[in-house]
């Protein structure tokens, strides 16, 4: 088993080299990504997403978001909700009370990211690690009121449990299982996080020999968090997996690096391939072997791949975000690779932490002074689209229309209607597929609405009330169908976001 404390000095080089300057610039780091995520957060509205979240935090108690979830309202595990409750409680703004676990989830996962690869170097690397971190998607997600800046947190400490701690006792094997425990408490597809683990085990150990103690624990904290939230899963096996927005497709498991680092890529995979061909020139002789440490970071590279076995096995559900885990060992990685080929040579670790470290700040800051540029990760155009939704239903005559009809399939309704005014308006309007189904979109916001209130109409029931309601981007299934009951529909009203009113006239 991978750990410092085991006796074996090649996994613990870095002694003397560590310098209390590294645990400061990594703390002031930490400070700037933490208060610079508070300040986009204040500056954000809530996306579709972030929205179930604060909607099922805010239900009337524990038991009925455990009931909710066990009725498919989102596809997260009751724990973050009831976090986010917690945290709602306090006297600031909802859009950043909501978004803070998040926020502090990230720089703490950061830090731990940093304390692990420091422990195997030196602090310069270490903050190599950090900086890595800084140039990935991971500060989206200490923005975001969603799970997965504490999914990364888990991971990243489940990472320093596994190489740092000892493996003398049972407490470091106790520990290791609590923490999987956590992060599948957070978000179900933790458990991928065992696979760099078991897939080293393999690599390593003596063929039928006995799992290691931690992961052993780790295995029996899945299964404690799957017994634990086996409503909830089940439920989302029967009611998502059918529908699920983002299946899995070769050319998105293709695309996992680039989405993780979409910035940050190209410096990552030049600097590789320097390494590969000035290292060993650089240090006068044979680039050292690869250390169990590292090769277990690499190993954090097959998690989507996993992902994707896992969801064409059964949960069709393949999005980008939800191998978040990767990130932690990555970086990781990367920093023991350089210090395997340069060791301590200030004058390539301090020039290549700059680098990512000025490329991450930059980012972020400009995202502070211009928040607006901050896209969810699957809707690029919503910003844009409910705030020209607001404008729009605030230019409608209060006594004109008393609904207001959006398709329960667009992500704007749920958006619109949680900032308006007058969100007893606002009706969303269910149509069947060719096969008689529902979107994903429309059977999420339907199962929400068993808990929050919202009104749902079928077509007979537009036709009924077409000449008080006003369609908002309607589908032209639901204009043929009102025009074939004998109603003449024209365009009543439009707005720059592509937006425009339907009616009768």
């Amino acid at each position: 088993m991978l750990s410092t404390t085991s006796g074996s000095r090649g996994l613990h080089p870095s002694g003397s080299s560590q310098h209390k300057g590294s645990f400061i610039a990594a703390v002031l780091l930490a400070v700037i990504y933490l208060l610079t995520s508070v300040l986009i957060a204040s500056h954000r509205l809530f996306w579709y997403d972030e929205i179930f979240t604060v909607t099922i935090s805010q239900l009337p108690d524990c038991s009925t978001i455990w009931k909710a979830l066990a009725h498919a309202s989102d596809a997260m595990p009751p724990t973050y909700y009831m976090l986010v409750r917690i945290f709602d409680q306090l006297p600031i703004p909802r859009e950043v009370a909501a978004r803070l676990p998040s926020a502090l989830a990230m720089v703490a996962g950061m830090l731990i990211t940093f304390d692990c690869a420091r422990r195997l170097s030196d602090g310069v690397y270490g903050l190599i690690a950090f900086s890595v971190l800084s140039c990935s998607a991971l500060p989206y997600y200490g923005y975001e009121a969603r799970p997965y800046a504490l999914y990364f947190m888990f991971a990243s400490l489940a990472l320093w449990i596994w190489i740092h701690a000892s493996d003398a006792g049972k407490l470091s094997s106790f520990l290791f299982g609590i923490v999987i425990f956590f992060a599948v408490a957070v978000h179900y597809y933790a458990i991928l996080c065992l696979v760099p683990y078991a897939v080293w085990e393999v690599s390593n150990r003596k063929p039928w020999r006995a799992p290691s103690g931690k992961l052993t624990a780790g295995c029996l904290g899945v299964l404690c968090a799957a017994a634990l939230f086996s409503r909830q899963i089940l439920a989302l096996r029967q009611v998502f997996s059918p529908y699920f927005w983002s299946r899995p497709a070769p050319s998105s498991l293709a695309a996992i690096l680039n989405d993780y680092f979409n910035y940050g890529l190209f410096p990552l995979a030049a600097i590789m391939i320097w390494v590969a061909l000035v290292g060993p020139r650089e240090k006068g002789a044979v680039a050292s072997a690869m250390r169990p440490s590292e090769q277990l970071g690499w190993f954090f590279g097959l998690i989507p791949v996993a992902g994707y076995i896992l969801a064409k096995l059964g949960t069709n559900a393949f999005s980008p975000r939800y191998y978040i885990a990767l990130l932690p060992g990555i970086a990781v990685a990367f920093s023991c690779l350089l210090w395997r080929q340069f060791g301590s040579t200030l004058r390539i670790s301090i020039p290549v932490f700059l680098l990512f470290a000025t490329l991450g700040l930059g980012v972020q800051f400009v995202l502070v002074r211009h928040p607006d540029l901050v896209r969810p990760p699957t809707a690029k155009l919503e910003p844009e689209r409910v705030n020209a939704m607001l404008i729009l239903e605030n230019r409608m005559p209060t006594s004109a229309k008393q609904f207001i009809v959006l398709p329960a399939s667009d992500l704007l309704g749920v958006e619109a209607r949680y900032y308006s005014k007058h969100p007893e308006k606002y009706v969303f309007l269910v149509e069947l597929r060719s096969n008689n189904s529902v979107s994903w979109n429309s059977r999420t916001a339907m199962n929400l609405g068993q808990y929050s209130p919202m009104l749902f109409w079928t077509l007979d029931d537009l036709k009924a009330h077409v000449r008080e309601t006003a369609l908002v981007d309607p589908s032209q299934e639901a204009i043929a169908a009102v025009e074939q009951s004998g109603y003449k529909m024209r365009i009543t009203g439009r707005i720059d976001g592509g937006l425009e009113v339907v009616s009768v006239e």
